[in-house]
């Protein structure tokens, strides 16, 4: 972890820049191929012909045994096995491989011990589809790395989905060696009948949709663009909400909520309507049909973790790829304003960020909440980032130190862009993301509460000059937080916009149609509650996973 304290006492706050100049990288230490691991695609083709060959001559050793003609013998495609990593193994039937050819190299190999190393089966199954055009799995799948691969677009929108069963390798318990343990042991159905696409997403692996066979076979590694959005998430379900009074300070969004009449005693209402509200939320943020399709770890939190505001995680942490930062895979802590905010960075979730075996590299701003002179940067909250251009827009608050969005951003290779706003009182807007919000090729942004003329003309260019579509709200669209908006990758791997009812609809018909020539789909549902009293919308409510 960075000396915070120091470095941000001795950073100079440097002018807001529009163009990106070249910045010193600070990871010095040699990236991985990809976030998950480092095989590459040559290694990984050795692997699989390597394997074809010990299957083939298994399975025509066992045909010879059972004297089966020609036309009756077991098939199987080289162009259908994978190897993916050590004791990992993709094999895909259909039009082309057999299904009864990989029982008999699960029961064989095994009998025999050629599989030895072999721990984990993926069988990707050609059940409805059968295309000639599509027969193998190279003709449509491709890995790339470890933790990404690139699909056709044709079979991820396909209604003819492939499914997976995964089969473990489970030893004999006191064998009398570890050959015969193996020879002993069996494959076991693990996972069964899902849908290829979920099981890669919930895998951990990125979908890069390509559009046709030529550019599935072009496609490499170094052709991977930087994420703007995610389909990985992390969410807390409100079970202990109620409103924050440390937050109450400086966030002027947050209001008191009246119990309509028959609603009953207000803290039991709230806290139903609150969940009621986040259950509808959660529902169409992981909806395939009718939402997003995303996967999202969700937690909890009770009234002993003393954390009313949960269920706004973005402010203690972000996430990066190695692709964004030029270095390591890194998770961000963040010093938080209000003391029981602080309380969020629970050790069950930073297990589960950890879990992930991905984040290399921790970057711990915490400390400056401890310094003599604190100083605070809640996440994305305070930050709005463009990740494929690097820069990190922010308003300075209260909450939202310009130092160290000075510090951050070199330590990330980010060009800040600091700049005031205020809301119709004249108040300081107290988080970034309720006034803008930045997608791939589309931004929102509340122009007129920028009260610097200069620094009007600074977003603006920064925005256009990168390629986004500006979508210029109001401050009263802003108060229905429209600003307070997220693009999220979905289940097919296209941008849409996710946010509240109250947003979606304070939206001018004509802002939709700007939305909607970058986005897919916009995906809402009514917080009214949660925005009301917590003071956050749908954004506040994700913390992205990269």
């Amino acid at each position: 972890a960075a000396d915070a304290s120091a470095e941000a006492a001795a950073a100079a706050a440097p002018k807001p820049a529009i163009a990106r100049p070249p910045v010193e990288r600070p990871f010095s230490v040699a990236s991985l191929a990809v976030a998950g691991g480092s095989a590459t695609h040559r290694h990984r083709h050795a692997e699989s012909v390597r394997l074809d060959g010990v299957f083939q001559k298994l399975l025509a050793r066992y045909d010879d045994r059972m004297d089966r003609a020609p036309s009756m013998r077991r098939r199987l495609d080289p162009r259908d096995v994978l190897w993916v990593e050590d004791g990992v193994v993709l094999l895909s039937t259909g039009r082309e491989t057999t299904p009864d050819a990989v029982n008999v190299l699960m029961r064989e190999g095994v009998r025999n011990g050629e599989l030895a190393g072999v721990r984990k089966l993926v069988i990707v199954r050609d059940v409805f589809d059968r295309d000639p055009k599509r027969a193998v799995l190279a003709d449509w799948f491709k890995l790339l790395s470890d933790d990404v691969c690139a699909v056709l677009k044709g079979v991820m929108r396909s209604p003819y989905r492939r499914l997976v069963n995964e089969y473990v390798f489970v030893e004999e318990k006191g064998a009398d060696s570890e050959a015969a343990a193996f020879r002993n042991g069996a494959f076991q159905l693990q996972t069964h009948d899902v849908d290829f696409l979920k099981y890669l997403r919930d895998e951990g692996i990125r979908v890069l949709p390509v559009n046709d066979e030529a550019q599935l076979k072009r496609v490499s590694i170094a052709d991977v663009p930087v994420q703007q959005s995610t389909n990985h998430v992390l969410m807390v379900a409100p079970t202990s909400f109620e409103p924050n009074m440390f937050a109450a300070e400086d966030n002027h969004f947050m209001g008191r909520y009246e119990p309509k009449e028959g609603e009953g005693v207000e803290p039991l209402t709230l806290q139903h309507k609150v969940l009621r509200e986040f259950e509808g939320l959660h529902s169409r943020l992981t909806s395939v049909d009718q939402g997003a399709g995303l996967v999202c770890h969700l937690f909890s939190h009770e009234v002993h973790h003393n954390t009313p505001d949960a269920v706004f995680p973005n402010n203690w942490f972000s996430t990066h790829t190695n692709l964004e930062v030029d270095g390591e895979c890194t998770l961000v802590l963040y010093p938080m304003r209000a003391p029981n905010r602080r309380l969020e960075r629970r050790p069950d979730f930073l297990h589960r960020l950890h879990s992930f075996r991905r984040y290399t590299h921790v970057f711990d701003l915490t400390r400056q909440e401890q310094s003599a002179d604190p100083k605070f940067l809640e996440g994305t909250g305070s930050l709005v980032l463009d990740r494929i251009n690097r820069i990190a827009y922010a308003v300075e608050s209260e909450r939202t130190d310009k130092s160290l969005v000075a510090l951050w951003s070199r330590a990330m290779g980010y060009t800040p862009c600091v700049f005031s706003a205020i809301d119709s009182a004249g108040r300081p807007i107290y988080h970034t993301n309720v006034m803008m919000c930045v997608g791939t090729s589309v931004a929102v942004v509340c122009m007129e509460s920028i009260p610097e003329k200069a620094e009007r003309e600074m977003v603006r260019h920064s925005l256009e000059s990168t390629g986004h579509e500006v979508v210029d709200i109001t401050r009263r669209q802003m108060e229905s937080f429209c600003g307070n908006v997220l693009e999220v990758e979905n289940y097919y791997g296209s941008p849409v916009m996710v946010m509240s009812t109250q947003a979606h609809d304070a939206f001018t018909e004509s802002q939709r149609e700007v939305l909607l020539r970058n986005e897919e789909s916009l995906v809402h549902a009514d917080i009214s509650t949660i925005e009301k009293v917590g003071g956050g919308g749908v954004r506040c409510s994700i913390g992205e996973l990269f």
